[in-house]
């Protein structure tokens, strides 16, 4: 793995993936994990440290650029949307799925396309990790609203002006992961935070956070 000073872009796991990744054992084996919407490759440097083959997918060119820099030439890396034209891109089966904050920026029929795709390339006890954002949120209805409980978001404080955003209840998410993934128990961890963004502090940013294993 590099070191940090050569690592191109974020350098550290979201907090969450390292929890899952630990309190599940997943540092006692090795496996494949993919993960959408993986970035400059963040998440999945934890895996590659404990020699995990990797699969990432990004829409965005650069972070994948970056991705390619920081995980090696053995990483599998792709170029597409999150809810479109996966199944080109997937080799599983798959030991585990990372979707951290990617499904807030899909609509629910691009989660649904999603969720079919992935669902026939995962391992037969594969875990799944989910973090997204809920209803009670500091951005819901600030924006346009689009379908059930989506916005265009107008907060350019956060960065994220004109972004879609789809919002969910607790329930929702759960069904998401039982009827989707076919995981009936998983553990669920309400996640609220304050945050410090382009020189003005985001009160409640509310997320949950979902994982567990088929």
């Amino acid at each position: 793995m590099l070191e940090l000073t050569h690592i191109q872009g974020l350098k550290f796991p979201d907090e969450y993936v390292i929890r899952h990744f630990f309190k599940s054992g997943l540092q006692r084996r090795t496996g494949k994990v993919l993960e959408i919407g993986c970035g400059n490759g963040n998440n999945l440097m934890l895996y590659s440290a404990f020699g995990w083959h990797i699969t990432g997918i990004d829409i965005d060119p650069e972070a994948l650029s970056m991705a390619r820099h920081n995980l090696g030439p053995d990483a599998r890396l792709h170029n597409a949307s999150a809810d479109t034209n996966l199944s080109a891109c997937l080799d599983g089966p798959y030991d585990v799925i990372l979707l951290p904050n990617v499904v807030c920026y899909i609509s629910d029929k691009g989660l649904k396309a999603l969720c079919q795709q992935v669902r026939p390339h995962m391992a037969s006890e594969a875990h799944v990790f989910l973090r997204t954002r809920l209803i009670d949120d500091y951005r819901y209805g600030r924006g346009e609203k689009t379908g059930e409980n989506g916005f265009i978001l107008d907060t350019p404080e956060t960065g994220e002006k004109g972004l879609y955003h789809r919002f969910y209840t607790e329930a929702e998410l759960l069904a998401i992961m039982h009827q989707s993934f076919g995981i009936t128990a998983p553990v669920a961890l309400r996640v609220n935070f304050d945050n410090h963004q382009n020189g003005e502090i985001i009160r409640h940013n509310s997320d949950l956070v979902l994982w567990g294993q088929t």
